[in-house]
């Protein structure tokens, strides 16, 4: 998919689609809660000053790290420039970037932390997005990823959402891959995988590496 079709897609989305979702919507609101609370498990022990959250969108789960990491600076960054501004308009301490993963903005070495939940199965090139994840991460920087893992049940659920409230999202998923390929992918990157574990009915993985 090029970036021209991507942003065609995004395009169609409300700026504020997950705000009002979780507001709005009880399937959304569950989700999403059960999403927090497998982030918040994957995110304890870990410690940094500053965080890039890839794929923000218009930052309602950003807002939820920064909850969980107070004293950390928090940037969120993401290619659909209506969710950037809209999440700008409730940033309060946390920086919202337009920016695409595949050329971040950042010089290397600059975060101690990114996190990446529900962002790489929408990327073109995810091979190309964690290497520039890995390059700008600082030497033991962690990685959190949370990802759909295209099962069985993820692909049902997924073709019934899309038909009913998530039809924005048709087309959007096209690089969700398996969680063992992931994490041979994330090896390859010379990611050391410190934990993963599989949510919400084997439907999404979480997963915490560091830069070796």
């Amino acid at each position: 998919m090029t970036e021209k079709k991507l942003k065609k897609i995004l395009n169609q989305v409300p700026a504020d689609y997950y705000e009002r979702g979780v507001k709005n919507n009880f399937f959304q609101k569950y989700w999403h809660a059960r999403k927090w609370h497998h982030l918040k498990e994957i995110l304890f022990g870990v410690r940094g000053k500053s965080l890039l959250d890839i794929g923000c969108a218009d930052g309602t789960t950003t807002r939820q790290i920064k909850k969980i990491l107070p004293s950390t600076e928090v940037t969120g960054i993401d290619l659909y420039k209506k969710a950037i501004d809209h999440a700008k308009g409730k940033a309060g301490k946390i920086r919202f970037i337009h920016g695409d993963v595949h050329t971040l903005p950042f010089n290397s070495n600059s975060f101690e932390i990114v996190t990446a939940v529900e962002t790489l199965e929408h990327l073109d090139n995810p091979n190309k997005a964690l290497a520039e994840i890995y390059r700008v991460l600082k030497p033991n920087g962690s990685l959190i990823i949370g990802q759909d893992t295209d099962s069985l049940l993820f692909r049902a659920v997924w073709f019934i959402w899309i038909k009913w409230k998530g039809a924005v999202w048709k087309n959007s998923h096209i690089s969700c891959m398996k969680p063992k390929n992931l994490i041979q992918v994330l090896k390859k990157q010379e990611f050391i995988i410190e934990k993963s574990k599989l949510v919400n009915l084997g439907m999404e993985i979480f997963i915490r590496a560091r830069k070796s």
